[in-house]
């Protein structure tokens, strides 16, 4: 399911991370006492928010040798552990916007490629019948969240289509003509942001024909999942193993279909420490070949000034800082990475409708830990 642009818990987290900057220097890290206090940040988290059942937190700073990875969680869960796997919903954009650019930079894509050429049937006779342009909307639209498409993910409709008959196996094209039915050209393709996982949807489909691959086989060859260590990060089946106890509003996600989010807005599964690496493997040169291609990933177009919205990845201002880069995931899971303090971290929490000021008090409660152990200049 679509993450509905960045929340008010980032946004109060941008807050703190400006002010952080002008903090005077504070004392060289020690590992041990970094992962004493994140670990009693969880603990006040689950406290304070008891709606929330658990919460899943990975944080790395290699540059201090520090990697953390735990769970907690209340007795309303039987056992929860730091690898225990979870839908990471819209935060697979980054995955799907990365491989994507693998493509360009190994010259089977541009950036500058319209839909109508590239985008298999029968998606661009749909999108004009729904009163769009393919011909005149880019790739490089469609990652930015500039084509103008309408978001079925978004839409009342969609969520209570899904609630109401969880067990339903939507294909992509069943979710395509659901925006077409269900919504209206938010404008001209280029004009303003507007979030959109039908764009993420034709951009699956590219993916595909472009590799002649599955969604799930394109990510782990052109990201390089074995490279990098991804073990635990897999494309949702149907047959999918056991997962966290992730709930809407008291409604298991278990429940759900894995076709409502897999056709590249949502689907795949992770875990908080296989996501915190990817997230770090992006910024540290292990994923692209040219360094070019994470400066354009991360490049805000000034329709997205506002909402910080790069190539699938989001951009935060830190005063007087370099900027933390994040994505969220509807279900309630955040991953971010911080450059300059050389910290990245992904977090889950079980109940997507109680998590509170968790979210927001976990992230500060990391990028306090990359503060302190941020390398000497």
């Amino acid at each position: 399911m679509a993450s509905r642009g960045i929340s008010t818990s980032v946004l109060l987290c941008v807050f703190a991370l400006s002010c952080r900057s002008h903090e005077p220097d504070v004392l060289p890290c020690e590992p041990d006492a970094v992962r004493a206090s994140l670990r009693q940040a969880m603990r006040e988290a689950l406290e304070t928010h008891p709606g929330n059942a658990g919460w899943l937190m990975s944080v790395r700073i290699p540059s201090a040798g520090l990697e953390f990875s735990e769970a907690v969680h209340s007795a309303k869960v039987d056992a929860l552990d730091a690898r225990t796997p979870f839908r990471i919903a819209s935060v697979t954009k980054t995955y799907l916007a990365a491989a994507l650019l693998r493509l360009v930079e190994d010259g089977k894509l541009s950036l500058d490629d319209t839909v109508d050429p590239v985008v298999p049937a029968p998606y661009p006779e749909l999108l004009r019948a729904g009163g769009y342009r393919p011909e005149q909307m880019t790739v490089a639209q469609l990652l930015t969240h500039t084509s103008g498409l309408y978001d079925y993910a978004q839409s009342e409709d969609y969520l209570a289509t899904v609630l109401a008959a969880p067990e339903r196996v939507w294909t992509r094209e069943a979710q395509v003509r659901f925006a077409m039915e269900h919504g209206r050209p938010e404008g001209t393709p280029g004009e303003r942001y507007v979030y959109s996982d039908t764009g993420y949807l034709l951009l699956g489909a590219l993916l595909e024909e472009k590799t002649g691959l599955g969604l799930g086989e394109a990510y782990r060859r052109l990201l390089g999942f074995e490279r990098l260590g991804l073990r635990d990060t897999w494309l949702e089946t149907r047959e999918t193993p056991s997962r966290a106890p992730q709930s809407y509003d008291g409604f298991p996600l278990a429940n759900i279909d894995a076709t409502a989010d897999l056709f590249g807005g949502g689907g795949l599964v992770s875990t908080t420490p296989d996501v915190s690496r990817f997230f770090q493997a992006l910024f540290s040169g292990e994923v692209f070949t040219r360094a070019s291609t994470l400066e354009r990933m991360t490049r805000v177009p000034p329709t997205n000034t506002d909402d910080g919205g790069g190539m699938g990845i989001f951009r935060l201002e830190r005063a007087g800082a370099q900027p933390c880069y994040l994505h969220e995931g509807f279900w309630g899971i955040t991953a971010l990475v911080c450059p300059e303090l050389d910290v990245s971290v992904a977090i889950a929490g079980l109940e997507t409708t109680q998590l509170g000021t968790g979210m927001r008090d976990l992230l500060r409660a990391a990028v306090k830990a990359g503060t302190e152990c941020r390398p000497a200049p």
